[in-house]
């Protein structure tokens, strides 16, 4: 007569039991996730988080000051999780992610209709609000405070080099500049990059005007020459 089997343990049984694995959590409030555009819409954007839940931003987070929309689909985003309800999973770009895409976005993080929001390659005005050694303070036309606060280092302004900011950038100095880089509280300045690209415009448009005036018209063919020289 065979032996009997020998019995299993308690917990090589219960590892045998089949039970499914634990279901993933959904996403929440404040999760950080990347994910990848499966469709632009009008008012959304609509984003695969894990190949099984899609979320949505508003489009308007991903659009330019010209209210043109560079993301598109097959990009990758990092966001973060702001509500989950019954409508969907709603998401917001990280501010690295929105500047990559070109959007507009507040230095402070704030999604507030009214808050105040710049894009890399956009021109400001202001006024300068603080000088130091390394750069200039300026305050940007409509805005208080670190909010619209922007640095322009000094490599940046186009001065002589040892020249002294104070004397040259006095308090209250109105001033133009490109905006170079957008980070978390910080928006990085550029007086000379702004006059490059009104240089680089400027001559675009001389040689645009130049190619319209051909040298024949202008000075006509050898037979016109000859034809116009008097008779002796």
């Amino acid at each position: 007569m065979a032996p009997d089997p020998p019995k299993e343990s308690f917990a090589a049984l219960f590892e045998q039991t089949g039970t499914a694995a634990p279901r993933a959590r959904g996403p929440r409030i404040g999760d950080a996730l990347e994910g990848v555009v499966v469709q632009v819409g009008k008012d959304a954007v609509f984003v695969d988080l894990d190949g099984r839940r899609q979320g949505f931003i508003e489009a308007v987070e991903l659009r330019a000051p010209d209210g043109t929309m560079k993301a598109t689909v097959g990009d990758r985003l990092r966001v973060r999780v702001v509500n989950v309800d019954d409508h969907g999973v709603r998401l917001a770009p990280t501010l690295e992610a929105a500047v990559a895409a070109g959007a507009s976005v507040s230095l402070d993080g704030s999604n507030q209709p009214d808050a105040v929001k710049f894009a890399v390659g956009q021109v400001v005005s202001g006024a300068v609000d603080r000088v130091e050694s390394y750069g200039v303070f300026l305050q940007v036309e409509g805005t208080k405070g670190r909010a619209g606060r922007g640095l322009v280092p000094r490599s940046e302004l186009g001065t002589a080099r040892g020249a002294d900011l104070r004397k040259t950038f006095p308090l209250g100095t109105k001033l133009k500049a490109k905006v170079l880089a957008l980070e978390e509280g910080k928006m990085r300045l550029s007086l000379t990059a702004l006059k490059d690209d009104e240089e680089r415009k400027e001559f675009e448009g001389f040689k645009g005007k130049d190619k319209q005036s051909p040298a024949a018209s202008a000075f006509g063919t050898l037979g016109d020459l000859l034809r116009k020289r008097p008779s002796k």
